[in-house]
């Protein structure tokens, strides 16, 4: 559990200085959002995957993230998130796009990309051994 948490971290660390220097070099240090392009290009030169998320696993992920202590107060930016996921690492990042601009990213651990596939798929679970 720990190396995953560790991994997602890293690989939020990475797209934050990204998109730190992204920023910087706009002048606009106080924008959550960088050009799509950023990301995705970084993440294609690790061999990564760049994966569009359903509606219903975006509504999912924009409520873990208003209820995330280490995300910003509120809901993220954006109409539709994608998971960004590079190889060796079982968890990810997600990004909230908002039109040709990603925001918000959010490392998410492999325990979340469980939930994130059931949300998709709308498997529900319910709990054994009943009345």
């Amino acid at each position: 559990m720990r190396s995953v948490i560790i991994g997602a971290a890293m690989i939020g660390a990475t797209a934050l200085l990204i998109l730190a220097g992204s920023a910087k070099a706009a002048d606009n240090t106080t924008s959550r959002c960088i050009d799509v392009s950023v990301p995705k290009g970084a993440i294609a030169a690790r061999n990564g995957k760049w994966i569009e998320l359903t509606p219903e696993q975006w509504q999912f992920l924009r409520g873990i993230y208003a209820m995330n202590p280490e995300t910003p107060a509120g809901l993220p930016y954006g109409d539709k998130a994608v998971l960004a996921q590079v190889e060796g690492n079982t968890g990810g990042l997600i990004f909230f796009i908002d039109g040709d601009k990603a925001c918000t990213p959010m490392p998410v651990p492999h325990e979340l990309l469980a939930m994130m596939h059931d949300v998709a798929t709308a498997t529900i679970n319910h709990e054994s051994g009943g009345l």
